[in-house]
């Protein structure tokens, strides 16, 4: 690219990188590879100033910081709206029959599977947040916990009534 001025970026310590065009600059800046406090050296022997004296750098280097891990940003599953998966966590089926089997409970024997799916779902919501459906399964591990808790009671208490007539 013939005509386009290039520059040197000097850094406080004395190291110098370039020379480059303004258009690579931009791009090591995008990348936070040029501090604030760095030199911008002309070529062609004009006067040396900060990066931030050209318009365009500068709004790169003064922009608020952004938060990137460098790593893929998951995409959620195709088909599927995140408000519906957190009312109804259809992608944590063990969390989502906890839950119901949970309010069933006051039935006998379905305190038994409303808790031992309730800690299956929390088990799959732990490894993978994205399913929800932690309250779910929490919901099936306390009413199922409980209710077997108090059809055992029942049971107990019926047996001795029993056998003390």
């Amino acid at each position: 690219m013939e005509g386009q001025a290039r520059y040197k970026i000097r850094l406080h310590d004395g190291r110098e990188f370039g020379p480059a065009d303004m258009d690579l600059i931009m791009v090591w800046a995008r990348q936070g590879r040029v501090p604030k406090e760095a030199l911008l050296v002309p070529e062609d022997g004009s006067p040396v100033q900060s990066v931030l004296f050209p318009p365009q750098l500068a709004a790169i280097l003064q922009a608020p910081p952004t938060v990137s891990t460098g790593l893929p940003q998951p995409k959620p599953p195709a088909g599927g709206d995140e408000t519906v998966a957190t009312i109804v966590p259809y992608r944590n089926p063990p969390a989502l029959l906890a839950y119901y089997l949970g309010v069933f409970s006051i039935l006998p024997l379905l305190g038994i599977p409303a808790f031992i799916l309730g800690i299956i779902g929390l088990r799959r919501h732990a490894a993978n947040p994205q399913i929800k459906g932690a309250a779910h399964a929490w919901i099936g591990i306390i009413l199922g916990g409980f209710f077997t808790l108090l059809w055992t009671a029942a049971v107990i208490l019926i047996i001795l009534a029993a056998s003390t007539a």
